[in-house]
């Protein structure tokens, strides 16, 4: 999601987030929606409160109703970006705890945003946050996609010998990838719900406007900033964590503002790609463990927002 571009934290003057106790791990379910992870969590002992949990974003973020039925004390913090194309007005605040499962983090900065537009046009009963980088830091984090459980651990999981091991940089995740024949970088970004997004200046330099079968300019999705415009064919070859797929739902980022419309890398790879693999994001040691998993065959589809 890369919700954006100041963080609570910077605007508060305060460390992210004190974290768990040393060596507590936990493990807890998670539910697709909108082809992104959410997980219950309790903030300062209330809740349930549901939570994407997102690669893409540095921080923990808070929807506004939901911090104003908590009654935080919110801080103006200017405006903030992601894959909108509008600027939004962004607020601060400081989480006396943030609970998932048997974890318990204190003293939790947070992004303050009004998440109302990606909740009701993009189907949640409930969206009252993100859970982000500040949180994963120190965790080799366990999607299993097959039993739809991620696990925050302090040690690297046992993998299977299938598994493959790729390094990443950045906060948000940033490795090598081959994008039909072409040798670049993207970023890993769970909160992404397209399989594969490529941003405009990658597309533009090599010629994906019109040149696959396409729907030309459509909504794709929604973020913070507003809708996500772009073109949608179907890649030929994606290569990504030492495997070949092909067939890859992509979208050519029409965007004229916000995060899709970086030159640093070529592109997002979602969870329409992600889900396809069991994956370990080692963040201690800077490396994503992956194996394919049941759906790793699964025909790549085009599902456009169900309210958009």
């Amino acid at each position: 999601m890369r919700p954006c571009v100041v963080l609570a934290a910077a605007a508060l003057g305060l460390l992210v987030a004190r974290p768990a106790a040393a060596g507590a791990t936990a493990s807890v379910p998670f539910v697709f929606v909108d082809n992104r992870m959410t997980i219950q969590c309790r903030i300062g002992g209330a809740g349930p409160f549901t939570m994407v949990v997102d690669t893409g974003s540095p921080d923990v973020v808070l929807d506004d109703r939901t911090a104003a039925a908590l009654k935080a004390r919110v801080h103006t913090a200017g405006t903030g970006s992601g894959a909108g194309n509008k600027t939004v007005r962004i607020g601060a605040t400081v989480l006396p705890e943030l609970s998932i499962g048997s974890l318990h983090f204190h003293d939790v900065a947070a992004t303050v945003i009004d998440l109302s537009e990606i909740r009701t046009k993009l189907g949640f009963a409930h969206l009252d946050g993100i859970v982000g980088y500040s949180i994963m830091r120190s965790y080799a984090v366990a999607v299993n996609a097959d039993s739809d459980t991620i696990s925050f651990l302090t040690a690297r999981p046992t993998v299977p010998p299938s598994a493959t091991t790729t390094p990443f940089s950045g906060v948000t995740p940033i490795v090598g990838a081959t994008i039909d024949g072409i040798p670049t970088r993207v970023i890993i970004d769970t909160g992404d719900r397209s399989s594969l997004t490529l941003f405009g200046p990658f597309a533009h330099a090599h010629g994906y406007y019109g040149r696959e079968p396409s729907r030309s300019n459509v909504i794709t999705g929604y973020g913070i900033g507003g809708p996500v415009y772009g073109d949608v064919f179907t890649l030929p070859s994606l290569e990504i964590f030492s495997r070949r797929l092909s067939g890859v739902v992509t979208r050519a980022s029409r965007q004229t503002g916000g995060v899709f419309t970086g030159s640093q890398q070529a592109g997002s790879v979602g969870e329409g790609v992600l889900k396809r693999f069991n994956i370990v994001y080692d963040y201690p040691d800077k490396q994503i463990i992956a194996w394919p998993n049941s759906y790793f065959a699964l025909t790549d589809r085009f599902n456009p927002p169900p309210n958009g």
